[in-house]
């Protein structure tokens, strides 16, 4: 009998009542099920990325505010890659992603970032 070793996976999501409720009316998506839609396709692609990682880490943040547009971002990180300084142009550490991006809501429309 062979024996498998599970690491547990670390993972932050914003409860799904929170995403939106903070939103003004005139800046929520046009429809929501674009919205809905692209959470849960990000959530898939999310969970099938971290099945691979040895130590997976998922995050999908809470969404910050930038302009006129809504960002959620999104990330898997395989925890057992060492960290290096490796830093895209919002300063975040991507040395250990192993997927990333982001939903954004703009004048009522839904799109999705890689």
């Amino acid at each position: 009998m062979t024996t498998s070793t599970q690491v547990p996976l670390v993972c932050q999501l914003p409860f799904p009542y929170d995403m939106l409720k903070d939103i003004p009316d005139e800046d929520l998506p046009t429809d929501k099920a674009d919205f809905w839609y692209a959470v849960s396709c990000e959530l898939m692609a999310m969970i099938r990325c971290a099945s691979k990682a040895r130590q997976p880490s998922m995050t999908l943040a809470n969404y910050r505010k930038a302009g006129s547009q809504y960002i959620w971002e999104f990330w898997v990180n395989d925890l057992v890659i060492p960290q290096k300084d490796e830093y895209n142009w919002h300063s975040q550490n991507t040395s250990q992603w192993q997927y990333a991006g982001a939903i954004l809501v703009q004048d009522g429309r839904v799109s999705t970032h890689h």
